[in-house]
């Protein structure tokens, strides 16, 4: 049965299996999928109406009803779609209630999270922003610095090595690899806007990065930024 696990995005775990075996089997009906995979008739036909109101399948023909499983990308698409959705409403919702609390550092794992949230957080930083970054990373982040540059909000960016050309704002300055050297093993990644920070050592088979909003962190992170760019 194809390994994909949908069960994070609002899947129950017997649609998650009814899918893969759909994915696997071709179009079926409830009945011959409840005896292929030993669960009750009731439950395979709950998990194949949830799949369809979930757009992970479509019921097709007539007697025998009979389903088959949406392309994997497609399914994956929707929900990257509905998951934005959700993130932008509790955005708004977060950015409505302003900060409050006490101070927070919280690990990011992984390329996509890590970039994903810097782009929000350069996009919607009303103020100045700093980053220190491999051309590669802060070319991930053009939509943002381009919305900065047309809205005229400062942004100065440090190039970890050569200027790629092609983004909407011009570079501060570019930091030499032997200047990483002195301080650090590997390339880094450095943002600062407003109250918060994110950074990360860059390691490519291991990508974890942190977002915080600690005074200390933060101290610490553009202190880094001074020493490399001093």
């Amino acid at each position: 049965m194809p390994d994909i696990d949908l069960t994070p995005f609002g899947f129950t775990p017997t649609e998650n299996r009814v899918y893969g075996a759909l994915l696997e089997l071709g179009p079926s009906s409830g009945y011959g999928l409840a005896k292929d995979l030993s669960i009750a008739r009731a439950n395979a036909y709950q998990a194949l109406n949830g799949l369809v109101s979930k757009g992970a399948a479509v019921a097709a023909g007539d007697q025998p009803q009979r389903y088959r499983a949406e392309r994997p990308d497609a399914v994956l698409a929707r929900v990257v779609n509905t998951e934005a959705r959700k993130l932008e409403v509790l955005e708004d919702q977060v950015r409505a209630i302003g900060p409050r609390g006490g101070a927070a550092t919280i690990p990011l794992e992984g390329r996509r999270g890590l970039i994903g949230l810097a782009l929000k957080t350069v996009a919607r930083e009303p103020g100045p922003v700093v980053c220190v970054g491999p051309p590669d990373l802060i070319a991930e982040l053009t939509p943002g610095w381009r919305r900065r540059s047309v809205d005229q909000r400062a942004s100065s960016l440090w190039l970890l090595g050569d200027d790629p050309g092609d983004l909407p704002t011009e570079p501060a300055g570019t930091i030499h690899a032997d200047r990483i050297a002195e301080f650090f093993d590997s390339p880094v990644f450095f943002l600062v806007a407003g109250d918060v920070a994110i950074f990360t050592r860059i390691d490519h088979s291991s990508w974890v990065g942190y977002w915080t909003s600690d005074l200390t962190m933060i101290g610490a992170v553009r202190a880094a930024i001074a020493a490399l760019t001093a």
